[in-house]
């Protein structure tokens, strides 16, 4: 006689556990398009880009890491469509300091440095 009584509490409180939990929420998704994401250049595009860089400045890639996220900042105004004085100037000011000095002639080469290596608006 206990079994059916425990049987019949049990499914009860299932019944009553599935009444008062309600829908679950949604979670919010996170998508990127293909405008709004920031490109990254493959390995191949890398060694390209770093050995460019190490010809304007060996002192631009003191480490490579940096070369390359600094070089999806620049794309990335590139690809927004900012004005080439702006690019340049913005690019300058991202790989100055450190174990280099960046002025915007120098800029204008990193900023086509890139655009061989990878980034196409």
């Amino acid at each position: 006689m206990r079994t059916p009584t425990m049987l019949t509490l049990a499914a009860a409180l299932l019944a009553v556990a599935a009444c008062t939990a309600g829908p679950t929420p949604e979670k919010p998704t996170a998508t990127l398009t293909t405008s709004s994401a920031f490109l990254r250049p493959t390995p191949e595009q890398e060694k390209a880009l770093l050995t460019a860089l190490r010809a304007i400045d060996p002192g631009l890639v003191w480490k490579d890491s940096s070369a390359i996220s600094r070089s999806v900042g620049v794309c990335d105004d590139i690809r927004k469509g900012m004005d080439k004085a702006t690019v340049v100037k913005n690019a300058a000011f991202r790989y100055d300091g450190g174990h280099a000095s960046v002025d915007e002639a120098k800029g204008a080469k990193i900023v086509q440095a890139i655009k061989n290596a990878y980034c196409t608006a």
